[in-house]
């Protein structure tokens, strides 16, 4: 409603003696007299006389207000529920009222109602009553004529106004034309989507036949290229020369697969050449057979070395030496080849250098080497020697990193996981800390090459800034960016799968791995409260989880000691921000204990050194002391 309206507009006591005329009125002003009694009289709307007014019973005479009025109502404390009884409709009523002539004039003194609208307010809600419940909230046009229809009389009411001239218009309210928004909206897709079905299904039929078209296309250059392969032998030079064929720009590469080939059928067959010479000499040796048959079972069992390697040469008989009236098997033994000229002048030559200790798998560990002995060898180490009567071969196979250098090496798995909720000031002190630090390692290559750097970022998920790698000049800077949300259990089921794939990866370079190490800044309160407790504990329990990392902790704004203390794997790694410190200056200050720490661990490393210690950003204080 509106604001208020008087209709009596003056209310002032009969006088007794009139000492002049009496006061004149408006037209549009009705005069009523009352009584003490409560008598109403009207005298056509005019004012007694002075005389009348001497001998007159009424005590106070009334200004009615005759004029028509408009005004307009919303039913909001009222609103029509729907037919569905969980809408409403909202009304509007623009409607006119005025006094009912004198008659209405004394009814209204009599009722003693000064402000009218309420009155009609009542009235038009009794009028609208349950009407909403006949229509559905789709229906407010069919609302809006029936209660037109209700009210579009002239009503005269008890108190002596008459309500005239009703005008409803009736809409859904806000919740109800935001879901009648969302039925048209979804029809409206409904009816967008069968129209784009047919041409879509014309192009996932077409796309399906160009799609088996070119697959009948690939299959046929197959059988093609099949056929023309069939009668291509299937052994190196065959697959050497059929290269050759397919990529004759590519001579001088062609020619490289020949020459490899060859060098590795020459040094296979020499191999196998001593070695059966060997044997032989020392089955010969011990009568196991008799000099006559030696080089016909070394050119037979030559034949099977030689047809395995690919190649098909016969090695040059070698003719027994005889004796003058010597059977050939009674050959004296002074007059074959002996072990320590014949064996070991060819085979020393050519052994490789022994092979080092081989280092562990495990964190900063050796792993055992091993020695075997059996009739005629003994086995040491990765690489073997045998031993037979007359002859030495050192074993040809090498570790895989031979060469490495024979004092351990260390390589550090550094982890930084940062929030990044925080505010973009904080943010970008961050940032330029990260800069500095992949300033600091990649300008110093002999320091960097001990240590493997990753950076996440964490917010409602956790998310990989910078793979593990050693940073070079050639490394991408991570920068973090803002997001919302907190969440420290993505962070820690990230790093519980790419810290153990990435000691995995770092441990086959043959390096000794040290256990990793994470540093953990947040700067606020997680949104799953303590949940994060069991995914932390499963990436920090060494009985699990082999490659458990020890956890530095650093709090800064609105984070929580509590948390911070349980975050750090150790009391002396958990430390908090001042509370009266804000958190730009934090960051910064953690962006430098960032920098320095890393790079300072690095050097130690590069030095021989793998002991790591941690001391607290510039400010902050031990986790458990903030408590």
């Amino acid at each position: 409603m509106t604001e208020p309206v008087s209709l009596i507009v003056n209310r002032s006591p009969v006088p007794r003696m009139a000492v002049g005329p009496t006061k004149a009125t408006q037209p549009h002003l009705a005069v009523v007299y009352a009584t003490a009694a409560g008598e109403v009289e009207c005298f056509e709307g005019r004012p007694m006389t002075p005389s009348q007014q001497v001998f007159s019973k009424y005590r106070t005479r009334y200004e009615v207000d005759l004029r028509g009025y408009r005004r307009s109502a919303v039913l909001g404390r009222n609103p029509l529920v729907s037919r569905d009884g969980v809408h409403a409709f909202e009304v509007k009523v623009d409607f006119a009222f005025r006094v009912d002539g004198w008659d209405g004039a004394k009814a209204l003194v009599r009722s003693g109602i000064d402000n009218p609208l309420p009155l009609v307010h009542t009235y038009l809600t009794s009028l609208f009553h349950a009407a909403g419940q006949r229509f559905a909230i789709e229906d407010s046009f069919g609302l809006q004529h029936y209660l037109g229809q209700r009210c579009g009389q002239q009503v005269t009411l008890a108190e002596g106004l008459v309500v005239y001239g009703c005008q409803v218009s009736v809409q859904p309210d806000a919740k109800s034309k935001a879901y009648l928004e969302s039925l048209i909206e979804a029809g409206r897709r409904e009816a967008l989507g069968q129209a784009e079905h047919v041409p879509n299904m014309g192009d996932v039929l077409r796309e399906g036949q160009i799609a088996a078209k070119k697959q009948e296309q690939e299959m046929e250059a197959a059988a093609r290229q099949a056929e023309a392969l069939r009668h291509v032998a299937m052994d190196s030079e065959g697959l050497i020369r059929q290269y050759m064929n397919t990529h004759p720009e590519d001579a001088a590469g062609a020619f490289d697969m020949l020459r490899k080939l060859e060098e590795a059928r020459f040094a296979t067959a020499e191999l196998q050449n001593q070695r059966a010479l060997a044997l032989f000499q020392a089955m010969a040796d011990k009568n196991l057979v008799q000099a006559g048959d030696l080089e016909v079972m070394r050119q037979l069992l030559t034949d099977v070395v030689g047809r395995a390697t690919g190649g098909a040469a016969q090695l040059p008989s070698a003719t027994t030496p005889q004796l003058p009236g010597a059977r050939p098997w009674d050959a004296p033994a002074a007059q074959l080849p002996s072990a320590s000229t014949a064996g070991s002048a060819q085979t020393q030559t050519q052994a490789p250098p022994p092979r080092p200790a081989d280092q562990g798998s495990g964190f900063a560990g050796q792993g055992p080497g091993f020695t075997g002995q059996g009739p005629g060898f003994t086995v040491q180490g990765a690489g073997f020697t045998g031993q037979g009567p007359g002859s030495t071969v050192v074993g040809d196979s090498l570790p895989p990193y031979a060469g490495r250098p024979a004092v351990p090496t260390y390589a550090a798995l550094i982890y930084l996981v940062l929030d990044e909720s925080l505010d973009r000031d904080s943010l970008q002190e961050l940032n330029r800390g990260l800069n500095d630090l992949h300033a600091a390692l990649s300008g110093a290559p002999e320091v960097a090459r001990s240590l493997r750097l990753s950076v996440l970022g964490m917010a409602a998920t956790a998310e990989p800034r910078l793979q593990l790698e050693t940073v070079t000049h050639g490394t991408r800077t991570p920068i973090l960016t803002g997001r919302p949300g907190l969440s420290y259990s993505s962070a820690f089921q990230l790093l519980k799968t790419v810290v153990g794939q990435d000691v995995a990866v770092v441990k086959a370079e043959g390096v000794q791995v040290l256990r990793p190490i994470v540093y953990f800044l947040t700067g606020g309160v997680p949104d799953e409260g303590n949940g994060w407790r069991e995914a932390h504990q499963r990436l920090t329990d060494t009985g699990g989880n082999p490659a458990a990392p020890n956890v530095i902790a650093l709090g800064l704004g609105r984070a929580d000691a509590f948390a911070v203390r349980a975050v750090a794997t150790r009391p002396e790694f958990g430390f908090m921000a001042p509370p009266n410190q804000d958190a730009v200056s934090a960051a910064h200050s953690c962006a430098g204990f960032l920098r320095d720490s890393v790079v300072g661990y690095a050097r130690r490393l590069a030095s021989g050194d793998p002991q790591f210690s941690v001391n607290p950003p510039d400010g902050f204080r031990r986790a458990e002391d903030a408590y």
